[in-house]
């Protein structure tokens, strides 16, 4: 007769299922970190930290683009309107149309011949434009603000002008039209003739 077997000897399930124990201990544990971690995400954006608050995100982006007829550019004009500007080189007729964005169409038109100042015309020559942004002095003789400037070059030449944009903020709130001329700010030459005789 075969001796008695004890309880001890024949239960081996701690054995074979201690991988399986471990598993779904792993499991919850898991699941109740990633609980924990969603509920934190959603009690952080119910209530932010005091005094924390990131300032919105601005981007501004110009672009310009040219052929052998027209030169077009977008800029900032003022804080919140855009302007379109367009040369055309046959004629040198520069326009700046600035669209208002309370609603959301085309509400002021500027206007100027570069011509006037940039004679052009050389051979092989042509137009090329880009903006910029400038902040003017405040005052009651002058016609700028925080605003818009586009510069025009010659390419034949490199003779150079700066023009500014002569844009009321008021107006755009109001949403009354504006039209007027493009302010002539400046004029120069890339090519800089350098007589040797001043070198010496």
């Amino acid at each position: 007769m075969e001796p008695m077997r004890t309880l001890k000897s024949i239960d081996n399930s701690t054995t074979c299922c201690r991988p399986l124990k471990r598993a779904i201990v792993g499991g919850l544990g898991l699941v109740l970190a990633g609980v924990i971690f969603v509920g934190g995400l959603w009690m952080g954006r119910q209530q932010s930290a005091p005094g924390f608050n990131p300032a919105p995100l601005m981007l501004d982006a110009t672009a310009s683009d040219t052929n052998g007829s027209f030169t077009i550019a977008t800029g900032a004009v003022g804080k919140s309107a855009e302007g379109l500007f367009m040369l055309d080189h046959e004629s040198g007729l520069l326009q700046c149309h600035v669209i208002y964005p309370r609603i959301g169409r085309m509400g002021a038109s500027f206007a100027t011949n570069v011509k006037d100042v940039l004679p052009g015309g050389g051979k092989g020559g042509g137009y090329i434009m880009v903006t910029g942004l400038a902040e003017f002095p405040g005052g009651s003789n002058q016609p700028l603000g925080a605003g818009a400037v586009v510069y025009v070059m010659d390419t034949s030449s490199g003779a150079y002008a700066c023009y500014g944009v002569p844009f009321d903020r008021v107006a755009e709130n109001a949403g009354r039209p504006q039209q007027n001329a493009l302010v002539v700010l400046a004029t120069g030459e890339a090519r800089q003739v350098v007589e040797r005789d001043n070198l010496r």
